[in-house]
Order: C-alpha cells, then structure tokens, then sequence
C-alpha cells in the first residue's frame, strides 16, 4: 500500500523535497520501497528516478522526441517559462537567501547580455512583472526556491504591483537548481535528438499511455505497440494492478487505467462546478449527433451547446455567460479529457471510444452551489 502510494505521489509531484512533502519523501526513502520503485519506473516505463538525502526527482524522459503526457489543462506562457530558466541561473550566483527583487535585478542584468539571445527583460512594466512572479512560483514548484515564510505568493503578489516591495524571501536549493532540467528532455525539446528505436520502445510507449493518459488506444498504437499489448497484455495489466492498486478496464477499442479514488487523478471529471456540467451535457449531446464513425461538426458542436444553455439556464454561471466562452472552456475541457478530438478535416471533430461512458447523463437535484472558478 504505501509502496503505490509512493509511486502514485510521485506521478503527481515529481519534484519531492525532504520538508515540503516530509511524508511522501519518507515513503519513497524507505528502503522497503526504493529500489522497486527505481525498478518500475527505470524498467516498465523509462523514466529515472533520482533519491538524494534531501529530495527526489522524477525525469520523464522522452522517447526519441517526444515525451508523452496528459494535455494540460492550463499551460505556463512562454514567457515566464524563459524567465523561470533566467532565474534559475541567476538564483546559482545568489546568496543563499534571496528575494524576488533581487532575482529579478539579476534577471534584468542577464537578459541584457547579448549572448543570451532572449528579449530583455523590462521589470518596470507590471505586464512583466506579473509574469516573473509566476516565473518564481514555479521555481518554487520545483523546490529549488524555498519560501522562508508563509506568506510568499501574497508577497510576490504584491511585488507584481508595487515597485518598491522586496517580494517574498526564500532559500536556495542549489541541489534541485541543477535537477530542474535533464540533458536528454532539453535536447529532445531542442530538436537536437532524433526518434530512438530499442527493445523497450514498445513497452514505454504502452505503459506511458496506461499510467498518463486517461486510455491507452489501440488506434493510436503502431502496428509492433499493437502487438506488444496483445501479447502482453496480462503482464502489463498486472503491473499497472502491482504499482497504482487501480482497476484495468478492457474493452474492444483498448484500455483504460482507472483511478480508485477521484483524488488520485490530475483531472477528475465531473466535478460539482458550472464548466464540468455544461461540458457534460453538451458531450451527450454530441454522443447523440454523432455519425457512423463518432465524429460531429463543428456547427453540432455550436447547437449543442446552445441547445444546453437553455434547456438549464440555472446551470450557467458568469464565468460562461457568453456563447464563445461556453463552447471554448467546453472544448478545452473535453480535449483535455481526451473525449474530444480535432477531425480529419477543418470543422470536425471525432468524439474517442471512452465519450460513450458519458453518453445520456442523469440530472439530479443537488443542494449545493456549481462553482464559477476552479
């Protein structure tokens, strides 16, 4: 039991610090359970896990090029992305505690450099601003700033807004600076590594589909990954079993990882709030528009969720009053979901085998208020 919990923690955080996570740093330290799960990760999926006495780092390393991994709901702006590694480099020659301004004073210094090949950073507009404080907040994410007080993010708020502020105060974690990035995930986000072809691409590829995605397809397999799950199928369902404790639903079109509890996923879905019943209602609806081959367009997309707006007008809060903003967070919501696909062509899209599990969804009368934020 704590073996999977240790593996499943780490699914989710794969930054793990002494102090920060003590307890789930206790449970992937202990040697009951590390070696097994240096094993499962380096053996059955391919990533590499690094334990230190002060924290461990889990590296999804790519296959050839690409790294496979649930779409994001929410992605990070290029831009703080950029500013995050100029902190981080300025971060190594800071002392070992540093602030916000102080980061974004080196930060300022690096980016003028000519050899550093990025637009120079402008701390004096608050557009930039706010995007080095979300810049921070991911180094803090990663352990390799920690804040020496509670109050970080309203400080580093408030440093966004006014100039004349510190921000928030933290360590260094010079350890977890020279973690944040493996030499082979760069080179592959650089495109300076071709696709590799071994013995366990085939198992990678499977497993990763199963343990990160919400289904492994077969449609989405290569005819030598097809083949692998056919004739392996039972190991690999024994181990998803042995590492998460969660069930393997198999059907005709592929399988299915499904989590025990709805903590245990990035994603749960439906959860009690105004996006997730209007995406919902609206993929039923899709489900019942859909042709021979499950794919709808793009105008059944627009009457269905038209069609959900008034058939439940209690159900839509501010934050999709509009028609646009229905149909783009219902959209957004679904893809990442993977029920939701773009078609072949432009204006189409291809509802996935696991849509039907939605399909005709039961209202019931609840008490408590849909929420209008995440």
């Amino acid at each position: 039991m704590n073996r999977r919990r240790a593996f499943v923690g780490l699914l989710a955080n794969p930054v793990v610090d002494r102090h920060r996570d003590a307890e789930l740093f206790g449970l992937i330290r202990d040697p009951r359970h590390r070696a097994d799960l240096m094993g499962w990760f380096s053996n059955r999926l391919g990533y590499r896990l690094v334990v230190t006495d002060t924290s461990a780092r889990l590296f999804r390393l790519p296959l050839g090029d690409k790294v496979i991994a649930p779409r994001r709901l929410t992605l990070t702006s290029r831009r703080a992305l950029v500013l995050a590694l100029l902190a981080a480099a300025a971060a190594e020659d800071a002392e070992d505690i540093t602030s916000t301004q102080d980061l974004s004073d080196r930060v300022r210094v690096l980016s003028g450099r000519e050899d550093t090949g990025v637009a120079e950073y402008d701390p004096d507009r608050f557009a930039e601003r706010k995007l080095f404080a979300q810049a921070v907040s991911l180094l803090v994410s990663t352990a390799a700033l920690i804040p020496a007080d509670k109050s970080g993010d309203e400080q580093r708020e408030g440093w966004a807004r006014k100039t004349d502020k510190v921000g928030g105060t933290f360590g260094v974690q010079r350890e977890m600076l020279l973690r944040m990035v493996d030499p082979a995930s760069l080179a592959a986000a650089l495109g300076e590594r071709g696709a590799v072809v071994n013995d366990s691409a085939e198992r990678f590829t499977v497993m990763r589909r199963l343990i990160e995605l919400p289904v492994c397809l077969y449609s989405d397999l290569t005819e030598a990954e097809r083949a692998y799950l056919i004739r392996q199928r039972t190991r690999v369902v024994a181990w998803c079993h042995e590492m998460t404790g969660w069930t393997v639903e198999q059907r005709v079109e592929g399988l299915a990882l499904i989590a025990a509890e709805e903590s245990q996923t990035d994603l749960p879905f439906p959860r009690l709030r105004a996006v997730d019943f209007v995406a919902l209602m609206v993929l039923g609806e899709l489900y019942r528009r859909r042709d021979e081959n499950s794919v709808v367009t793009e105008d059944d997309l627009v009457a269905a969720v038209t069609e959900v707006a008034s058939a439940h007008p209690k159900s839509i809060t501010a934050e999709i009053s509009a028609a646009s903003a229905r149909r783009d967070r219902t959209v957004e919501l679904l893809r990442a979901l993977d029920l939701l696909r773009p078609g072949l062509r432009p204006r189409l899209w291809q509802l996935t085998p696991a849509a039907a599990r939605y399909r005709d969804p039961r209202i019931l009368s609840v008490t408590a208020r849909l929420e209008e934020a995440e």
